[in-house]
């Protein structure tokens, strides 16, 4: 079995920097091409469907930084979306499912609706996506939640991970992204939480594919990681194929 490569993004529509996104054409030039761009004009919520599109490329981005080793130069409009339907799925959880490419590589995506946000998934494997058998385990949650396990000052926080662990931690949402991950990482694999660890390689600041460790070694795990205001979203895959990582 090949291995597979999990990505996500999450976009919390309730910050300014998004609203009237859509008829900036400027920005609009800069992310999608041109059937992108006319698919957003003719949306019957074109604030919704430009973010989708977002996300899926960001999501894409990530499972396409792990297929081919290291991160690409990320140009928005060389990532291109494609719905498997033309008119979004009726009011629910599920808006939209398709697929990202960039060269010859391809990552499946669905876009998921979450109060005040989109959320995308993705996966991919190397010589071609598999068409059935994957089992993503995503989880969106808030920042602000009360009593969740990312709760506390920034410093409090970055006192739970290790040496390793912490040269990824650069914030608040990114301590409680990696915290909420790991504690499903650890239910995941039936072991104690101490046991795991989500580290990065050497690189620039969300260019390093997060990895999964157990007790110091490659676990048979993918995870991705994602945050944006108030929202904090990952995504794991367990039991991840055979191919050297």
């Amino acid at each position: 079995m090949s291995t597979v490569y999990v990505g996500n993004d999450i976009v919390d529509l309730d910050e300014p920097r998004t609203a009237g996104r859509a008829n900036d054409d400027r920005f609009l030039g800069r992310v999608f091409d041109p059937d992108e761009q006319a698919a957003i004009r003719a949306a019957a919520d074109s604030h919704l469907e430009l973010w989708a599109r977002w996300a899926a490329k960001e999501a894409g981005f990530k499972v396409v930084s792990k297929l081919i080793g290291a991160p690409p130069p990320f140009v928005h409009r060389a990532f291109k979306v494609e719905w498997n339907e033309d008119v979004a799925p009726p009011e629910g959880f599920l808006l939209r499912e398709g697929r990202v490419t960039y060269a010859e590589h391809e990552a499946r995506v669905s876009v998921l609706r979450c109060t005040g946000g989109v959320h995308a998934i993705g996966f991919g494997a190397r010589g071609g996506v598999p068409d059935d058998g994957i089992e993503l385990q995503p989880r969106v949650a808030r920042l602000d939640a009360l009593d969740a396990p990312w709760s506390g000052p920034l410093e409090e926080l970055r006192r739970r991970f290790t040496e390793r662990e912490l040269d990824a931690v650069y914030s608040h949402q990114s301590a409680a992204v990696r915290l909420g991950a790991r504690a499903d990482l650890a239910d995941a694999l039936g072991v104690d939480e101490e046991r795991v660890e989500i580290v990065c390689d050497p690189g620039p600041t969300s260019q390093r594919p997060p990895r999964v460790m157990l007790d110091g070694e490659p676990a048979r795990a993918d995870v991705s990681l994602s945050h944006d205001g108030q929202w904090i979203a990952w995504v794991l895959l367990m039991d991840n194929g055979s191919e050297e990582r």
